[in-house]
């Protein structure tokens, strides 16, 4: 979920399948330009407020992949509007890439993102559709009524 500038992990689960595990803690926070969830939340507010965001955090790279340029932000978001999910691609941590998808209540709002998280060599380009169905899916089981607008269920 979204407080402030940066994005709180508030859940997590794991497959139990693998001997190695991506695990956020609960409470751990990263900056919104970072993460797959991040960047919905800077989606969700529109390129017009990106710039506000980009002059309060610097823009600051965690990572040699941190998109720390407003232009390379940019277009990152408008690739996650056409597409309708988000990636982050070693840009928080080196060797974990993470896809997500929001999370809508039933006013239509951003409330949440569903993420998941994978060390980079084990993520699969199918994986980003099946978090979106997953996300819309719980987006109407909590009363969301998808729209016929880009990015949203």
């Amino acid at each position: 979920m979204r407080h402030d500038d940066e994005i709180v992990y508030v859940e997590r689960t794991s497959s139990g399948r693998s001997a190695m595990r991506v695990v956020h803690v609960i409470g751990a926070r990263a900056p919104l330009h970072v993460t797959a969830a991040g960047k919905l939340f800077l989606l969700e507010e529109g390129f017009a407020r990106l710039r506000d965001y980009a002059k309060r955090t610097g823009l600051a790279a965690l990572t040699k992949n941190t998109l720390s340029s407003v232009a390379l932000l940019e277009r990152e978001l408008e690739r996650i509007q056409r597409q309708g999910w988000a990636t982050d691609n070693e840009e928080a941590e080196i060797g974990v890439r993470c896809v997500a998808a929001g999370i809508r209540d039933d006013a239509g709002s951003l409330i949440a993102a569903l993420s998941l998280s994978t060390p980079a060599d084990r993520m699969k380009p199918q994986w980003g559709p099946l978090v979106k169905d997953t996300a819309d899916r719980i987006s109407r089981s909590i009363g969301h009524v998808p729209t016929n607008r880009i990015g949203v269920a």
